[in-house]
């Protein structure tokens, strides 16, 4: 008789499957292990497309017309002015600005034709028009005699007057250059512009604009040294930066301001020698910025941290959501506080000493907000509540030093029309692009914020470097 098997073959076969089984469930176990890194890591990508101006330092150019925009409260009334609303209207010109002035006068009513010979004279009714002259270019030709010495033999040839240079004017010059560096013309829109305006006899070659534009960054050249070293001098400065491109390769531009100057410089670099480049190895007075370490070579009690970024950053973590929720919610609890808290010191005119105390208590409740925040289970609200840690001081300089903004907007409206002009021009092609460029954007935006006018003053400089007359001052009077 054969001898039987030790396991009948349906035992061998539930074996198998048991073995597939076990092996199943230690790689779903394997897999489990992953879950909350993978819930961590899709919430950190939701939170990537959540992003937007409101809760990041992203440009309000880059949030897309889809973008959910938070609702309006309801008010009940229409859109346009109210009722008894006094409405803007248009300042009248004084006697001195009126240019021409006529006299029209009725000859019959308008309602049943009597004749007005005789008639009272009431209050009249004054109607300034303004228009523009029909403006068109003018060409001078100068003839240069040319002679022959009898002595020597010599033939000598009369100059061109001093303010005179090549085949374009200075006002003409100071036109196209204001059309690059004010409104971001290209070049061949330069073109077109110019004869859309002024005629067929303001037609300009791509090169002569590349020309004019290097002459007017070297005329600009002593206004942007001394916005240089106003800017510098200045008890308080905004900085700045943004990307740029130079050769198409990546680059910087950074930015200082004070309410009534504007200083631009393009480096290659994000770092100390760039920002030392802008204000010098020396500066020592009170800068108000944002929290990128290089300025972090400065002293606590000289700097002031945006509030503006800082609610952002609350709002990101909101938005995140998850356990960061707790510390942005308080974040922008107590940001709004501080706001009405200034708005109030502002209106009443109160001193330094009393806001510094009304803020106190606020001071005591957001360090230990920032002290629980460096805990959190969050890696980004750990790391933002550890850097504020740090920069803390920094938070409440403008409640100890007279006229230091809270916000570093006035930098960043600043830099608005250069990043307009990078983002239609893709930065400067050239060094020498990106110095017309600098120098373009710090006049233009320091006369700005003076209200002068900027094409009176490039011709005004253009005149200085050529005819070697006084070049004209870009600081505020």
């Amino acid at each position: 008789m054969p001898e039987q098997s030790s396991a009948c073959p349906r035992c061998a076969e539930l074996e198998k499957v048991v073995a597939a089984l076990r092996e199943e469930v230690r790689a779903l176990r394997e897999e489990l292990k992953q879950v909350p890194v993978l819930r961590e890591e899709i919430r950190e990508l939701r939170a990537r497309l959540n992003l937007s101006s409101k809760n990041s330092s992203k440009p309000p150019s880059s949030d897309p017309p889809w973008f959910p925009k938070p609702p309006a409260n309801p008010t009940g009334r229409k859109q346009g002015g109210q009722p008894g609303h006094p409405g803007a209207k248009r300042a009248e010109f004084r006697a001195t600005e009126i240019d021409h002035r006529f006299e029209i006068e009725p000859e019959r009513c308008e309602k049943c034709k009597e004749s007005l010979a005789r008639a009272r004279v009431c209050e009249p009714e004054v109607v300034q028009v303004v228009d523009l002259p029909p403006v068109a270019a003018e060409v001078t030709e100068y003839t240069l005699a040319t002679k022959c010495c009898p002595g020597c033999g010599h033939v000598t040839t009369a100059p061109l007057p001093a303010e005179v240079e090549g085949a374009i004017g200075l006002r003409f010059q100071a036109v196209l250059a204001v059309l690059v560096g004010r409104f971001r013309l290209s070049r061949r829109e330069v073109q077109e512009a110019a004869l859309a305006l002024f005629g067929p006899k303001a037609r300009v070659s791509l090169g002569w604009i590349s020309v004019l534009e290097q002459r007017t960054a070297q005329a600009l050249l002593p206004a942007y040294v001394e916005i240089e070293a106003a800017v510098r001098a200045s008890p308080v400065v905004n900085a700045d930066e943004t990307s740029w491109r130079e050769r198409r390769k990546s680059a910087w531009l950074w930015h200082a301001s004070t309410p009534g100057l504007s200083l631009y410089r393009i480096h290659p670099r994000r770092n100390r020698e760039a920002f030392e480049r802008l204000l010098g190895e020396d500066f020592k007075h009170l800068l108000v910025s944002d929290r990128w370490s290089v300025y972090r070579c400065l002293s606590k009690r000289m700097r002031q941290i945006c509030w503006a970024h800082l609610k952002r950053n609350f709002q990101e973590l909101v938005d995140r959501g998850g356990p960061s929720v707790k510390v942005g919610q308080e974040g922008l609890d107590i940001l709004c506080e501080v706001m009405l808290a200034l708005d109030a010191h502002r209106k009443n005119g109160t001193t330094l000493a009393t806001l510094s105390r009304c803020l106190s208590p606020l001071r005591l409740r957001m360090f230990k907000m920032i002290q629980r925040g460096t805990k959190n289970e969050d890696v980004d609200a750990r790391k933002l509540c550890r850097d504020l840690e740090v920069l803390f001081p920094c938070l409440w300089t403008f409640a100890r030093v007279k006229g230091v903004p809270i916000t570093n907007n006035l930098a960043e409206r600043r830099l608005r029309p250069a990043v307009l002009w990078r983002k239609t021009s893709f930065g400067t092609h050239s060094p020498a692009g990106s110095r017309f460029a600098e120098r373009m954007m710090t006049v233009v935006q320091t006369l700005r914020a003076q209200g002068r006018s900027i094409l009176d003053f490039v011709a005004a400089a253009l005149r200085a470097a050529m005819g070697g007359r006084r070049m004209p001052s870009a600081l505020p009077p």
